[in-house]
C-alpha cells in the first residue's frame, strides 16, 4: 500500500549537490535505527539540525519508495519494509555466496564434472561461481560470463518465480539465437518450458548452447520459497546420455537441495 506524502512542502534548495541530500537520508536512518522508536519528522529535524522543510522533503521521497513507513501513531515514521527486503536480499546473497562455494566444490569432486552456481543479473544469466571439471574432457566456463536465460538450464529456472506477463515481457526483450540456433526463441514454448522445469525440480539442456556439450540444472531456493540461484552441471553430450544423465540430475538435484535447505528453505524440498 501506498503511504501519503507529508504534508508539509518543502523543496531541495537548502538541502544543496545531492550528496548531502543522501548523507541526510543515511542520518535519518541510523538516527531511528539508534533511537529504536517512531520519530516525526519535525524531531527528526531537530535532531539532526537540518530545516525542518529539507526534513520533510527527505522523508517524502524516502516514504514514497517505502523505505520509512508510518509507525506509532499520528505522524510519526519508522523504517520501512523496502529496508527489511534489501537486508534480507544482502543476507541471503553472502549465504548464497559462503554454503555456494562448499556445495559446488563438493558436487564437482562427487561428478568429476564442472559445476557453475549462476544467479539472474539484469535479466541475463549471470555465472557467480564455478569449479572445473576432472575428467580428461570437460566443459569450460567463465565466471561473470552473463548469457540470456533462453539459453541455459539453470536460466530456465532462476525466472521460474516470475508471473506469466513478467516473464512473457523479459523474454520478449532478452531472448537471443544462441549460437548453435538450437535454443528456442519462441515466447510461448519458454514460458510452457520454464513451468515444466519448475514441476519438476530440474531441466536439461543439450546442444542448445554449445555443440556436443550441455547442462542439467536445479533451483536453489530459499528462506521465502522463490528460485534465488541455480547449480548447474556442465558436461560433453556423450556423458549426458542415459544411464549416466539420471545420475548427473540425481546429484544436481541433491546438492541445489542441500544448499536450499542452508539458506532457509522449509524441509529443503525444491
Amino acid at each position: 500500500m501506498r503511504t501519503s506524502k507529508v504534508s508539509e512542502a518543502g523543496d531541495f534548495s537548502d538541502a544543496g549537490a545531492g550528496s548531502r541530500s543522501i548523507r541526510r537520508a543515511v542520518q535519518i536512518f541510523e538516527m531511528l535505527l539508534q533511537r529504536d522508536e517512531p520519530l516525526a519528522v519535525s524531531e527528526m529535524a531537530r535532531e539532526l539540525s537540518i530545516p525542518r522543510s529539507t526534513a520533510y522533503t527527505i522523508v517524502n521521497v524516502l516514504t514514497d519508495a517505502r523505505y520509512l513507513e508510518p509507525a506509532g501513531g499520528g505522524a510519526k515514521l519508522f523504517l520501512g519494509r523496502r529496508l527489511f527486503e534489501l537486508g534480507m536480499s544482502y543476507g541471503s546473497k553472502i549465504d548464497l555466496l559462503k554454503a555456494g562455494a562448499l556445495i559446488v566444490k563438493e558436487l564437482r569432486d562427487t561428478t568429476g564434472e564442472t559445476v557453475q552456481l549462476s544467479v539472474l543479473d539484469t535479466d541475463m544469466l549471470l555465472v557467480l561461481m564455478k569449479e572445473e571439471g576432472s575428467r580428461p574432457v570437460r566443459i569450460i566456463s567463465r565466471v561473470g560470463s552473463r548469457v540470456p536465460v533462453n539459453w541455459a538450464a539453470g536460466g530456465r529456472l532462476i525466472v521460474s518465480d516470475m508471473e506469466d506477463d513478467d516473464l512473457r515481457r523479459l523474454l520478449k526483450r532478452t531472448i537471443r539465437p544462441s549460437p548453435t540456433l538450437k535454443a528456442s526463441t519462441d515466447v510461448d514454448f519458454l514460458i510452457r518450458q520454464v513451468r515444466r522445469f519448475r514441476r519438476q525440480g530440474y531441466s536439461v539442456e543439450i546442444g542448445e548452447t554449445n555443440e556436443h556439450a550441455g547442462c542439467v540444472a536445479a533451483p536453489v531456493i530459499d528462506l521465502s520459497g522463490r528460485c534465488v540461484a541455480a547449480i548447474s552441471i556442465a558436461a560433453p553430450e556423450q556423458r549426458l546420455r542415459s544411464p549416466n544423465r539420471k545420475r548427473l540430475i540425481a546429484a544436481v538435484c541433491e546438492a541445489a537441495r542441500s544448499l536450499s535447505h542452508r539458506l532457509g528453505a522449509a524441509g529443503s524440498s525444491v
